[in-house]
């Protein structure tokens, strides 16, 4: 839970609202299946999920099952394509934030531009 939050204040938000107790788990699950990058413990987590009360969580049960194939990989495999979709989104902001106003060179220079550290 969040770390802002002291002991006392996590302890009777779980005591006395289910629901959050539930995420809460549901999270710790997900977290746990790809930390230990287990095929049985996706299919464990969809199988549980897909009864629960909560119907959002149902529902993404029910499409992380739909997706399997897709689901597997991501679990199995340390390979990610979040760098890609990083710099994607980095240049379609730039491009939306200088449409038409500026030339390549400068959208270039944009997409290139590393600050030091």
């Amino acid at each position: 839970m969040n770390s802002d939050l002291s002991k006392a204040n996590c302890t009777y938000i779980m005591e006395h609202y289910p629901k959050i107790r539930h995420l809460d788990i549901c999270i710790r699950d997900f977290r746990n299946m790809y930390n230990q990058k287990s095929m049985v413990l996706l299919y464990l987590f969809i199988e549980k999920y897909k009864l629960s009360e909560i119907q959002e969580l149902s529902r993404f049960a029910a499409g992380l099952e739909k997706l399997i194939e897709a689901v597997e990989n991501s679990v199995t495999n340390p390979l990610s394509n979040g760098f890609v979709e990083g710099t994607s989104n980095k240049l379609k902001m730039i491009k939306r934030t200088r449409y038409g106003r500026c030339s390549y060179q400068l959208l270039e220079a944009k997409l290139m531009y590393r600050p030091s550290v």
